[in-house]
């Protein structure tokens, strides 16, 4: 009984809305399963950082409250249309109804305390997005250039390679003199004069044989690990002993690396640049929102 009454306290009064431990535990198990999927340990975390967790997920908590009150006092409205068909696409990623009702239903929630939820979040996302599209702009070329220069480390690159290839496929099934040949095919291949790149179009079978074999730049992490290992340990302009793949044996000739940390020029991922100044300016709308909320609001935090 301790630990219900416990879960039930007021951990903070927003405009004299409660917001309870019982609301603050969910999302925080929510977060920490986001946490899980991109590789984070949750348990190893100090007990420090934890609480640490618990103090953001409440502050967030508090501005989609102070954001939830604005929509209703805006007036704005969620139909049940909108949340059903919300529903129809989440349930596409369970294997049937029951399984969805089953996993909703680990939180003590019902489908309507879950449409509810939904409905709450839908109203929040919708304030915000009218307070974006009433101060959104297209940002100029200076400025985005200006973002590039101010947040270069944004954009630092993981160790990359660029290389090309030499593949004679092998069946699964080969016996060990089919490998044998192939082998010292490559093998010769790799010791003669010739271009790399007129030799791959002439004898590799992969489909890059028409570009010379030539597979672009790959960031590390991004080849099958083979071809990784090969490709990592040459020099520039260097070619590979034979490197088996479940493709068959390559030959791999490095033609230029990338350190790790090396921040491309503008002209050549505006693009990329262009997009996270866009997503810098919608964060900052959605800050100034919250905070001018913030500024009007009566707000009490219970909880350390």
């Amino acid at each position: 009984m301790a630990q219900k009454k416990s879960k039930s306290i007021t951990v903070a009064n927003v405009n004299d809305k409660q917001l309870f431990g019982t609301q603050l535990d969910i999302a925080v198990k929510d977060y920490n399963e986001l946490l899980k999927e991109q590789g984070i340990n949750v348990r190893s975390l100090g007990q420090d950082q934890l609480h640490k967790v618990r103090k953001f997920i409440l502050q967030k908590m508090v501005e989609r409250e102070l954001l939830h009150q604005e929509a209703k006092k805006q007036k704005i409205k969620v139909t049940s249309s909108e949340i059903d068909e919300l529903i129809q696409g989440i349930e596409k990623h369970y294997p049937s109804h029951q399984a969805f009702l089953d996993d909703i239903s680990k939180d003590g929630q019902t489908i309507d305390t879950y449409k509810e939820r939904l409905a709450y979040d839908m109203l929040v996302n919708k304030v915000a997005a009218k307070r974006y599209e009433n101060r959104k702009k297209q940002p100029s070329n200076d400025e985005i250039h200006s973002f590039y220069l101010e947040n270069r480390q944004l954009f630092a690159q993981p160790e990359s390679v660029k290389i090309g290839h030499i593949l004679l496929k092998v069946p699964e099934d080969a016996d060990g003199k089919e490998w044998e040949n192939a082998r010292n095919k490559l093998c010769n291949l790799r010791k003669s004069k010739e271009d790399f790149r007129e030799l791959a179009k002439i004898h590799s079978q992969c489909d890059s044989a028409r570009d010379g074999g030539d597979l672009g730049f790959y960031m590390k992490g991004n080849l099958i690990p083979p071809l990784e290992i090969a490709a990592l340990k040459l020099k520039e302009n260097e070619i590979s002993q034979p490197v088996e793949s479940p493709q068959g044996l390559h030959l791999i000739k490095l033609y230029e690396r990338k350190q790790e940390g090396f921040i491309p020029p503008f002209d050549e991922i505006k693009e990329q640049v262009e997009q996270a100044a866009k997503t810098d300016h919608a964060q900052n709308i959605y800050n100034e929102y919250v905070e001018e909320l913030r500024e009007r609001a009566k707000i009490e935090i219970f909880e350390n």
